[in-house]
């Protein structure tokens, strides 16, 4: 035996096992890696550029001169009267008539759309990108940022963007067979982001789905789509689709009663709604793998 071996022979001592410190103890204890910080923006890359593109295009807005501003909003803005001219021309002189009675700004505005004899068929779509002041701005993006979240995380960027165009179409398409001959220019992303709640109701409050938006929604994204019969049984979506139809027909109401008849385009919102509910299922991939509903 080597030196070095023999001085470690004599050295070297048994440890005891009651000499090791417990389970328990902390030196026994595993250390817990720094958690990752969740990002303050929790929310798909469609989502944030949607509310970004409608911000910057109301700073935009802002920013112009005044009469110019008010062209580009007539330009972008849906002025049903505009569409039915498209339709048919011969109603011009019935909306002449009809506005001679309501009112110097009605004059100004119905002239207005007989100069152009119908034209911007573009509007079903880019009045959504215009909005009346920052609190109404505000208030659709609080309710794209919850119901459009867990609906992006489902169907993806490309579904979402053909739901959230077709809703708005919709939604303003509604509102022209309500209102043919309304000069009054309609702006608002109202219409799309109806559109978006009724999609998410089709499988959020399914077993297993989400019942919160937001960052919650993250276990149910993925969960089956109930049929329409099977979504008007279920007490939580019923309830839902009801208050909804409910609070938009009463600010309709409500808004005629106190002399602002158009303040609130409850139609379009109804339009995009109904819009929602019945492309879902030829949008979502999820019933396409599962199946049809």
């Amino acid at each position: 035996m080597s030196r070095t071996a023999r001085l470690a022979g004599r050295h070297a001592k048994q440890v005891p096992v009651s000499d090791f410190p417990p389970p328990d103890h902390p030196r026994r204890r595993p250390v817990r890696e720094p958690m990752a910080r969740e990002p303050m923006v929790n929310a798909p890359g469609v989502i944030v550029a949607i509310i970004a593109l409608l911000v910057l295009v109301h700073i935009a807005r802002s920013l112009l001169a005044a009469d110019v501003a008010v062209d580009v909003m007539l330009a972008l803005a849906f002025i049903p009267a505009r569409l039915t001219l498209l339709v048919d021309p011969s109603r011009a002189q019935a909306m002449f008539e009809a506005a001679f009675s309501a009112g110097a700004q009605q004059m100004a505005l119905t002239r207005y759309i007989l100069s152009e004899g119908g034209t911007a068929p573009w509007s079903l779509l880019t009045y959504s990108l215009l909005h009346g002041s920052w609190m109404h701005l505000g208030f659709n993006g609080l309710w794209l940022l919850a119901f459009g979240t867990p609906v992006a995380r489902r169907f993806g960027t490309v579904r979402f963007l053909a739901l959230f165009v077709a809703a708005s179409i919709a939604g303003a398409l509604f509102y022209w067979v309500m209102r043919p001959n309304d000069v009054v220019p309609m702006v608002g992303a109202s219409g799309a982001i109806s559109g978006v709640m009724a999609a998410a109701a089709r499988f959020v409050f399914s077993a297993g789905g989400p019942v919160f938006f937001g960052r919650a929604a993250y276990r149910g994204v993925h969960a089956p789509a109930q049929p329409l019969v099977a979504l008007l049984e279920n007490r939580q979506a019923l309830g839902f689709i009801v208050v909804w139809f409910v609070i938009n027909l009463l600010a309709g109401f409500a808004s005629g009663v106190m002399g602002a008849d158009g303040a609130i385009a409850w139609e379009a919102h109804i339009g995009g709604f109904l819009a929602g509910l019945a492309l879902f299922l030829p949008l979502d991939p999820v019933s396409r793998a599962r199946g049809p509903n």
